[in-house]
């Protein structure tokens, strides 16, 4: 882990709902084992290091937000706090790097969208509150907590995930939850929407992006919980398995009047 200097610290989003990226940090060591954010590494200097086992923070993330927030303020939209990282690093308990930058943000009253796996995100409560205009997303796919060590070992488990969407919403943050990536043989859809409805605005959900690097770790992590790798991949990419999960998920954001904004498929 180590201290870099970035040259810019927004770039413009291709994700659904948000317009702007923000990433205070390089690489994650959440080290989910499925996660597709790995294929940064060719582009960070990371490109032989295991995903997980390294992590560089923008040292002068502040500096450049100062500069860059005026024209984002000008042309408007919203940034999503950690696209290809999350923005609650164990590290951000030391060093208050994304505490830094959601002061800038707060000052301007730049609308934001968070989402992280890491129960870190309570520190900043008394910021995100102050937004106009704040979304905080929780990643919840696995609920079973031995194969969350698994699949997701450095993350928040999924319990103390369920307390920030639930302490959020009591204190008028805006909250939902991302279902993502859904599991073939590991997620029960029924049960997280029974943990998280009471507390959640809107959910989004996605199926596993299988094509970017992570499927000889995310295999190995399959064979552990004794899944068919093969068997799994299968199903996680046919046509049959998104229609099942899009339908049920329709199903139950109906019956619990929460709104769906999009169940991806990459």
């Amino acid at each position: 882990m180590s201290e870099i200097k970035a040259k810019t610290i927004v770039t413009k989003s291709k994700l659904p709902e948000v317009d702007y990226c923000f990433n205070p940090y390089v690489g994650c060591t959440h080290g989910c084992t499925y996660c597709y954010a790995r294929f940064m590494g060719r582009f960070t200097g990371h490109a032989d290091e295991k995903w997980g086992t390294y992590l560089d923070w923008k040292i002068n993330a502040p500096e450049l937000l100062k500069k860059e927030i005026l024209k984002i303020k000008k042309q408007g939209g919203t940034v999503i706090i950690g696209s290809v990282t999350d923005c609650y690093q164990p590290i951000e308990e030391k060093i208050n790097l994304t505490r830094q930058c959601l002061e800038i943000f707060l000052e301007h009253q730049i609308p934001i969208s968070i989402l992280t796996k890491n129960v870190l995100v309570k520190k900043d409560f008394d910021l995100l509150r102050q937004f106009k205009h704040c979304e905080l997303g929780v990643s919840i796919s696995i609920l079973d907590e031995q194969h969350q060590r698994i699949l997701e070992p450095g993350t928040s488990n999924p319990r103390e995930r369920i307390t920030v969407l639930e302490e959020a919403h009591a204190l008028g943050i805006e909250t939902y939850a991302f279902l993502g990536p859904i599991h073939p043989f590991l997620t029960n859809i029924e049960d997280i929407f029974k943990e998280v409805s009471p507390f959640v605005k809107f959910i989004m959900a996605e199926v596993p992006n299988l094509r970017c690097g992570n499927w000889k770790d995310f295999s190995e992590a399959l064979i552990k919980l004794d899944i068919d790798p093969s068997e799994y991949k299968r199903i996680a990419e046919s046509d049959s398995f998104y229609k099942k999960i899009k339908g049920l998920i329709e199903r139950l954001c109906e019956e619990k009047k929460i709104e769906l904004r999009g169940i991806f498929r990459h």
